[in-house]
């Protein structure tokens, strides 16, 4: 994709709908050459089929229009129920699907939203709809079961009328003419096509869209419409298996094999929750059916997607079922699966706490194949975590790439210093008198695992895990929106304060010790429980020296010196926190105030009863929103 300043795309956005309102319904080659002032058609093409404009309309046949130029003064109708009328939400799907973009409505206007979080706000009912719209409390008082009622579109927005039908149009003609035999389409698409091959529709109330469609001979499922009779399950499956093979780069078999595995579990997690009942008995009676169906899971990257597609969420149920799973697959499975199937119960048991028979899940793995790199990567981390890195970089060199894993990077301030001046039975150079061969060779300086640096790295890799990938990554992006796309590349998530917020305030660092405490050394267990409650400041950067840098906590006016280096000059504030070490503080997640107040902003959230880790991050980075002048 071609890179624009955020300017130039804006100036792009808005001469690209200016242009559709004037010149649509156009192809994406046509739209382009009515914008030659921004670059050449190629460049901008690629500009234009990423546009996230909310009143750009995409046809059936491959055209872009304006939404809010064709669909200014229509109306759509839709058919009442018991349900509707109690809590004054409408069911999007079918009838209302065409104007859902102009429900962004400000608060006690008609607004779109989705169907759970409506239906929590209203009392919990049901809606068949993804999305919903939500009418004003008390719109509809006055309607009876199966009355009909209008959304218009005026002036951008939607508007609630009582209707009666004035106009019954037989759209099966123009219906047939969009769809081939076995054909799907997006509704919203259909009708915006329908619309403007006659202008005329919709112009005046007419029967609601779902039963135009059923007349005609068409039916709707998820959003989507097709000719009576057409099997929406079976497209859903085939779409799904082509965006998984696409994805996560498998071929159709391991695709369809990963999908399976997953709408298997989806089955188990379902019937868990309907009825209590022995997993253990279910997974045994569905794998033993037929064990060869998840042959094609033996890739690894095929049992990635399986974890990721189904288990990214950290869900007991969910886990219990993943584990039962994998335990019958690697039992009663073909012999080319059971590393696979060790890793993903490796994986589960990891997340139900029992992280000894996950280690012992991954090791059974490599006894199945030696190179199976997903296991080998876990017992590098875990490693890692017992603080062996030559273990833990010996794992990762059998791995292809394993040289570019974050781990590897990490482990490179870790790895034993050797001292080629000393035999095996010379006296160690630490001091304790005992042999160099019992005391530190192969090892780590003790004085590096006591400065806390490699505990607070081990506890950011373990936020990498996908169950935490989301809370990561939002304050990750909240941190990092004001970067150029370049700028991002080069930023790692180990800087600033988004992956210490997640740790810490993210609540991922309790987890951490909870899940980490059997592996890590005794020594670091007591200082990770110690870090736990600490919170974030503003500090002031007194001093810096040879022994450290001295810091003024601006909430407590109470100093700290950290004997590691920190950004930021004599005067500067940085948000950061500091925590306690054997060998005396470190600053983790530090991050340079760009201003004063800024500074004061931060300190204010710091403060609040329910601190907001979003608004944490917001105000704690630095970015170019805010002002230097009274720095």
């Amino acid at each position: 994709m071609t890179d624009f300043d955020d300017d130039a795309a804006g100036s792009i956005a808005s001469a690209a709908v200016a242009v559709l309102r004037e010149q649509g319904p156009l192809s994406l080659e046509e739209w382009a050459t009515h914008l030659e002032e921004y670059g050449t058609a190629t460049e901008l093409a690629d500009v234009l089929e990423y546009l996230s404009e909310p009143m750009l309309g995409y046809l059936p046949n491959g055209k872009y229009f304006a939404l809010d130029a064709a669909l200014e003064g229509l109306v759509f109708t839709h058919r009442l129920s018991e349900l509707e009328i109690a809590s004054d939400i409408l069911d999007a799907s079918p009838d209302l699907e065409p104007i859902l973009a102009f429900g962004g409505g400000e608060d006690g206007a008609i607004r779109v939203a989705l169907a759970e979080e409506a239906a929590l706000e209203r009392g919990g009912a049901p809606f068949r709809s993804r999305r919903v719209v939500v009418l004003p409390v008390g719109t509809l008082g006055e309607c009876a079961d199966g009355d009909l009622v209008g959304l218009a579109v005026e002036d951008g927005r939607l508007a609630f009328r009582l209707v009666e039908i004035e106009d019954e149009p037989d759209l099966a003609p123009a219906l047939d003419e969009l769809f081939e035999d076995d054909g799907v389409e997006a509704l919203d698409s259909v009708c915006w096509q329908l619309l403007l091959a006659d202008p005329s529709l919709f112009t005046v109330p007419i029967a609601p869209l779902g039963e135009i469609f059923e007349a005609a001979g068409y039916e709707h499922e998820r959003e989507l419409l097709a000719r009576r009779g057409f099997d929406f399950d079976a497209y859903d499956l085939q779409i799904r298996t082509a965006l998984v093979a696409s994805t996560y780069d498998l071929t159709h078999d391991e695709a369809v094999s990963a999908v399976a595995f997953v709408d298997l579990a989806d089955r188990g997690y379902t019937d868990a929750v309907i009825a209590d009942f022995d997993i253990a008995d279910w997974a045994h009676r569905h794998v033993s059916a037929a064990p060869d169906s998840f042959v094609s899971l033996a890739d690894p990257g095929a049992a990635v997607a399986v974890f990721d597609l189904g288990f990214r969420n950290q869900d007991p149920v969910t886990d219990a079922i993943l584990e039962a799973l994998a335990a019958e697959l690697a039992e009663r499975g073909p012999r080319s699966v059971r590393a696979a199937a060790h890793w993903l119960a490796g994986k589960a048991v990891d997340r139900l706490g029992r992280v000894l028979e996950a280690e012992a899940h991954y090791e059974k793995a490599l006894l199945a194949e030696s190179g199976w790199g997903p296991a080998l990567f876990e017992l590098a981390q875990f490693a890692s975590d017992r603080g062996d890195a030559i273990r833990a970089l010996s794992l990762l060199g059998r791995i292809d790439g394993g040289s570019e894993e974050n781990l590897y990077a990490v482990l490179q301030d870790f790895v034993p210093a050797d001292h080629p001046e000393l035999g095996r039975n010379d006296k160690c150079w630490c001091g304790s008198g005992r042999k160099y061969k019992v005391c530190h060779l192969g090892k780590a300086d003790e004085s590096v695992k006591a400065d806390g640096r490699w505990l607070y790295k081990k506890a950011c890799l373990f936020a990498f895990a996908s169950e935490f990938v989301d809370t990561v990554t939002g304050l990750d992006d909240l941190e990092n929106e004001n970067l150029s796309e370049d700028e991002l590349l080069a930023t790692t998530i180990f800087d600033g304060s988004a992956l210490d917020v997640a740790l810490f305030e993210g609540g991922i660092f309790a987890d951490f010790l909870a899940r980490r405490s059997e592996l890590l050394p005794e020594a670091e267990v007591v200082t990770a429980a110690q870090w736990l409650g600490t919170s974030r400041s503003v500090y002031e950067v007194v001093e810096s020296s040879d022994t450290g840098v001295v810091l003024l906590d601006r909430g407590s006016k109470e100093t700290v010196t950290v004997s590691h280096s920190v950004e930021g000059k004599p005067g500067d504030a940085i948000s950061a926190r500091v925590l306690t070490v054997p060998t005396g503080a470190l600053a983790v997640g530090v991050v340079v105030m760009a201003s004063q107040s800024q500074a004061a902003r931060v300190l204010e959230v710091l403060a609040s009863e329910d601190l907001d880790a979003d608004e944490l991050v917001r105000e704690s980075r630095g970015g170019a929103d805010h002002s230097t002048d009274d720095r």
